[in-house]
């Protein structure tokens, strides 16, 4: 017969209700009825179009179908700008904190001078050689005492 299978057994014949002889296509196919119901996919396939049973050799690309591929590619793409952008991110936060620092170094620095400018001009022996020139002069006492009744 015509019929082409999976197992080299036939299958059980199922008589459809007003199947025929059903010489249509048969001529062109190679496939006859022979009066049953409807054919199977497997009967219908034909070698060439057959799909591959297994992994017997195929590699990853020809195991993947071509939209699963654009689909991996993408995701890979999108990843790896993400990461670019990540690294570009970092380098500029990066940036940005070394140059806080700097100048937080420098306010320090300058505070520090300033503060050691203003610590020589008000320290107690600045004062008193300016009491000393002003003709004042230095003395325990600070005033009369005050009795209280």
């Amino acid at each position: 017969s015509g019929r082409r299978g999976s197992s080299g057994r036939s299958r059980p014949q199922r008589r459809a209700a007003g199947a025929g002889s059903g010489d249509g296509a048969a001529g062109r196919t190679g496939w006859k009825r022979h009066g049953t119901a409807m054919p199977s996919w497997s009967d219908l396939d034909t070698g060439p179009n057959r799909r591959r049973r297994g992994t017997d050799g195929a590699s990853f690309l020809q195991r993947v179908s071509t939209v699963r591929f654009a689909l991996i590619i993408l995701a890979i793409a999108t990843l790896f700008t993400l990461y670019v952008g990540h690294v570009h991110a970092t380098q500029s936060l990066l940036a940005d904190v070394q140059k806080a620092r700097s100048v937080n170094q420098d306010l320090h620095l300058k505070h520090n001078r300033l503060k050691g400018e203003y610590d020589r001009k008000t320290g107690p022996s600045v004062i008193y050689e300016r009491a000393r020139a002003l003709g004042l002069r230095e003395s325990v006492t600070y005033g009369p005492k005050i009795t209280v009744e």
